[in-house]
């Protein structure tokens, strides 16, 4: 996944192309490809834009914006976590680089939430949903937008 780009240029890529503003989540995702959340990330970070996750279904590679400084979640967004894995779409086998990107990403609580579930799926790809709302996250320590 992120070996097989070049992160630096599609990073590059996008913080010359993207304009700049807050970066509002405010549809459903449901996740895909690491590449391009890693990038927009990356891009918001580097505009001190605002991350805020309205409440939608944020799954999968859309819980990484929960990684930004300045990130916020509204109590009624739900995220869904699995385990990362290479492969197809229903199959594959679970890949720890990308667990550990994925960790790297989220503050203690959660991260120690994320890695248990994904040792309880025990490999199974695609693994079950974690579901967890905003209200929750705010448990956490993740900021509610709007507080």
């Amino acid at each position: 996944m992120l070996r097989s780009y070049g992160l630096a240029g599609i990073m590059t890529l996008v913080l010359f192309s993207a304009p700049a503003s807050a970066f509002d989540v405010v549809d459903h995702d449901y996740g895909g490809r690491v590449e391009p959340y890693v990038a927009r990330l990356a891009q918001a970070q580097a505009r001190g834009e605002p991350v805020r996750i309205g409440p939608v279904e944020c799954d999968s590679s859309c819980t990484l914006y929960l990684g930004a400084r300045n990130s916020c979640v509204s109590p009624g967004a739900v995220f869904g976590f699995h385990a990362p894995w290479v492969g197809g779409p229903t199959s594959g086998v679970v890949d720890p680089q990308m667990t550990a990107v994925f960790a790297s990403a989220y503050k203690a609580p959660l991260r120690r939430i994320f890695l248990r579930h994904v040792r309880n799926t025990r490999g199974m790809v695609p693994g079950p949903l974690l579901r967890i709302s905003g209200a929750q996250l705010a448990s956490l320590g993740y900021r509610l937008c709007g507080s």
